[in-house]
């Protein structure tokens, strides 16, 4: 007799959640939430209480929160729009999830821009959080927020800090853009004066890794923090050189203005020992621009 699949509710069935989705359905009985009506997903805006509703009294194994918002990337300017969603809407959601005994088990997706620049590479977990963006801010009022609720109500929580993605059905971001201008032959300019965030691991990769946590973690702690990332050291100069390389391009790569970014990437021994993350930042940046549609 087959034992019944564990449930997964992903709030946010965006760009990652549709992807992670895809990758835990084989094991898991998977549930979205979207804000945009979608075929078989849940329709939930986090701020709208009003449609908490939607969910139901469902009991589920485990809540993945990836409800985001990138207005706030590139910016320090404190408006609502960049911050509300993950401070009322998550601190809303996570009363609703106890009010209702929706789960013992939640997952919360922050980022690597609540790092500081002055830390020691790689940038450890209990490093100091420091964000230099409005984006960065809000996920570390939400970390906070989180963290908060898992240690009042005795639930089991962890953070993921992940960096920038690329990869998939995207059609944007740096790595997406530099492939089609090398395709085209055109020049691929770089400014790096303002640099704080771009792309560096495959969504392929960080799905499949994030799935192996959920199966292997222990759940013993109120609240955790993990980095997930390849580990190694990556520049957006060199990222640019070696899709033109991967795809035999003479495009132009033009450098702007002063480099304007520190060496910086995560450090993710932590999470090793619930999955064993390799080094493929080359190959899959290689197997991603090789297939992608352009």
């Amino acid at each position: 007799m087959q034992s019944k699949k564990q449930s997964i509710l992903l709030v946010g069935a965006g760009y990652l959640g549709a992807h992670l989705g895809n990758i835990l359905s084989p094991s898991f009985e998977v549930s979205y939430t979207s804000k945009t009506k979608k075929e078989n997903s849940i329709s939930l805006d986090i701020l709208n209480k009003e449609t908490y509703k939607n969910i139901g009294q469902n009991f589920y194994d485990c809540i993945i929160i990836l409800a985001s918002t990138l207005q706030g990337l590139g910016t320090t300017e404190l408006k609502e729009d960049y911050i509300n969603l993950d401070t009322l809407g998550l601190s809303g959601f996570l009363q609703f999830v106890t009010d209702n005994k929706l789960t013992a088990k939640l997952v919360y997706i922050s980022s690597m821009t609540v790092y500081g620049i002055e830390n020691d590479v790689p940038v450890k977990e209990n490093s100091i959080l420091k964000p230099l963006s409005t984006y960065g801010l809000s996920k570390l009022l939400a970390e906070n927020i989180f963290s908060f609720y898992c240690r009042s109500h005795q639930g089991s929580g962890v953070i993921l800090r992940i960096p920038g993605i690329y990869g998939g059905d995207r059609t944007s971001g740096f790595v997406y853009n530099t492939a089609v201008k090398c395709t085209k032959q055109q020049a691929i300019e770089i400014n790096t004066s303002s640099l704080g965030y771009w792309e560096t691991i495959n969504i392929e990769d960080l799905s499949s890794w994030i799935k192996k946590f959920i199966e292997n973690y222990n759940w013993d702690k109120d609240i955790d923090v993990f980095n997930i990332s390849y580990g190694v050291q990556t520049d957006i100069i060199e990222c640019a050189h070696l899709i033109k390389k991967i795809l035999h391009s003479k495009s132009d790569i033009i450098i702007k203005n002063k480099t304007g970014y520190k060496n910086f990437y995560l450090d993710n021994t932590k999470i090793q020992q619930y999955v064993k993350i390799k080094d493929v930042y080359h190959q899959s940046l290689e197997g991603y621009i090789k297939n992608i549609s352009l």
